[in-house]
């Protein structure tokens, strides 16, 4: 599906996936709380919108890091589940990757930290806005840290990988990263998949990121010399 150019940050340019174009309504309405109509609707636009913008920002975290230790930053590209920045020539050296890693998930605890203790504030100012800024500190909390779940190549495999890379070498480290992520990957899909067995609904997001990861990792495996 086609990628539209929404501009640029840091020189580098931001596309957004065609797909969005359906799941951001969808977020936006699942964002609004019951009986708030026409103006609660409204804010789950905002909301929605400043969402992606952290996202952006988690990204852009993985690209100046990057970049500079010389890489090339090709675009950032926003996906349903989330973003990518596509990247040539990243160093390998174990601690650039630790490095380029960790900067995402650290960009979005930032912005957690940040929207969790304004809130309050911002509520007493405008309660739509604190109640926004609240809904954004514990999304980007929550992401951050599941960002840092170990599973390639998700942030927290990455940073596992290059923490293994030192004592057992690139090709080992990147077969049991890929191998552990293939195992969160299961238990991922059976999580999203267990309230259906007791009258509920799958957690629809939660296994797109299953298949996700398991597809990626079974890739890198492919990919790498035994």
């Amino acid at each position: 599906m086609r990628a539209w150019s929404i501009g640029r940050m840091a020189g580098i340019p931001v596309r957004l996936h065609g797909s969005l174009l359906l799941f951001l309504p969808l977020l936006a309405w699942t964002s609004v709380p019951a009986g708030t109509g026409l103006v609660g609707m409204s804010w789950g636009c905002i909301y929605a919108a400043a969402l992606f913008g952290s996202i952006v920002l988690h990204e852009l975290g993985h690209s100046l890091v990057a970049r500079r230790q010389g890489a090339v930053i090709l675009d950032i590209l926003l996906l349903p589940i989330g973003g990518m920045a596509r990247i040539a020539g990243m160093s390998t050296r174990p601690r650039d990757e630790f490095l380029v890693a960790a900067a995402g998930p650290a960009v979005s605890l930032a912005l957690g930290a940040v929207g969790w203790f304004s809130a309050p504030f911002l509520f007493v100012i405008n309660p739509w806005v604190g109640i926004v800024a609240d809904g954004l500190g514990r999304t980007n909390f929550m992401l951050g840290l599941f960002n840092l779940v170990p599973a390639y190549p998700m942030d927290g495999g990455r940073i596992f990988r290059a923490l293994l890379s030192p004592r057992l070498g690139a090709v080992r480290a990147t077969r049991i990263a890929a191998t552990v992520a293939r195992v969160v990957a299961v238990l991922f899909a059976a999580r999203a998949v267990w309230p259906w067995f007791h009258g509920g609904q799958v957690r629809i997001f939660l296994l797109l990121v299953a298949l996700f990861v398991y597809q990626s990792a079974g890739a890198e495996l492919k990919r790498t010399p035994r």
